[in-house]
C-alpha cells in the first residue's frame, strides 16, 4: 500500500520505527490503528480546486456536543481520526483550514443515518 510505503520510508530516514509519529501526517492512516471502542474513524481528503492534496490542512470535527478534534493533512492530503464513540457522526461537523486558502464545499460520503464505522468525508479548498 502506498501509503503505509510513504510512513516506512519516512521512518527509515529519521532513523525512527514506522508506528513513531515522525513525519508530516504522522501515521500510516490504515485501519490497524483503530481503536476497539474509540468510535467511527473519520477520514478523507484535502483538495485544491483542481485536484491536488493540500498538505497540513487543519481538519476540524466538531460535534454538537462534546470535545472538538483538529486534524492535519499529510503529504497526501489524507487526514484520518476519532471523536468519542457516543457522539453520533450525523452530529458532527467537519471543516478544513489553512493559511492562503478558503473552504469552498465538504462533500460526506458516507450517507447521513448511517451505522458504518468509517465516515468519509473530502474537503475542498482554494487558493486565495
Amino acid at each position: 500500500m502506498l501509503i503505509r510505503r510513504i510512513t516506512l520510508a519516512c521512518a527509515l530516514a529519521t532513523g525512527m520505527a514506522a508506528s513513531t509519529h515522525a513525519c508530516a501526517g504522522g501515521d500510516d492512516y490504515d485501519a490497524a490503528n483503530d481503536v476497539k471502542g474509540a468510535g467511527p474513524a473519520y477520514f478523507g481528503f484535502v483538495r485544491d480546486s483542481r485536484g491536488s492534496p493540500v498538505v497540513d490542512a487543519q481538519v476540524v470535527l466538531q460535534p454538537k456536543k462534546g470535545k472538538t478534534v483538529a486534524l492535519k493533512s499529510n503529504a497526501l492530503g489524507l487526514y484520518r481520526g476519532h471523536i468519542n464513540k457516543d457522539v453520533r457522526p450525523d452530529d458532527v461537523q467537519i471543516s478544513c483550514e489553512k493559511t492562503g486558502y478558503k473552504q469552498t464545499k465538504v462533500n460526506r460520503r458516507t450517507p447521513p443515518g448511517g451505522t458504518a464505522m468509517f465516515i468519509e468525508t473530502e474537503c475542498t479548498m482554494q487558493r486565495l
